[in-house]
């Protein structure tokens, strides 16, 4: 009888524990764990960090048409840069249904953000959208992601 008390003591005692097997911790420390696994790629699935680059200010408006063409899916010659002010540049471009679209960039070291301009409001930023650029001389690189997922990637020779 003083058996089955003490086990029993023994069963109440381990079950107010922290309620973590030896098998879990095990799991968890382990290079299999689905968790871990699962961070792993989702941390493999983000685009890289974008190289630094250092850009010329007479570059910005070449690097926001770019841009703008690969979100887009235009060409670049028939975006215009219509002004600029700092980092901030405004493009215009005209559809063939004879729409006109016009839209900000800010062009920083590698990256930018864009955003609509409707009736001459700016409309918000579009930070759900990573955009990543190269410039090599005239050839300008565009890759965009969104949520971790490579969305665009084109090149452009702009002068």
């Amino acid at each position: 009888m003083k058996k089955i008390i003490a086990l029993s003591f023994v069963s109440v005692i381990a079950a107010c524990g922290d309620g973590v097997r030896s098998d879990q911790v095990e799991i968890a420390n382990s290079d299999t764990d689905p968790t871990n696994e699962a961070v792993i790629a989702s941390d493999q699935a983000l685009p890289a960090s974008a190289p630094a680059v250092v850009i010329a200010d007479a570059d910005k408006g070449r690097v926001c048409r770019a841009i703008i063409a690969s979100l887009n899916g235009r060409q670049p010659d028939i975006i215009r840069v219509i002004s600029h002010q700092g980092d901030e540049y405004r493009v215009r471009y005209t559809r063939d249904d004879g729409t006109v679209w016009t839209n900000d960039c800010i062009v920083g070291n590698g990256t930018a953000q864009w955003r609509m301009v409707e009736n001459g409001v700016p409309g918000r930023w579009r930070s759900e959208d990573t955009i990543n650029f190269t410039v090599d001389g005239e050839k300008i690189d565009v890759q965009t992601y969104m949520n971790g997922e490579p969305v665009t990637s084109d090149s452009y020779t702009i002068r």
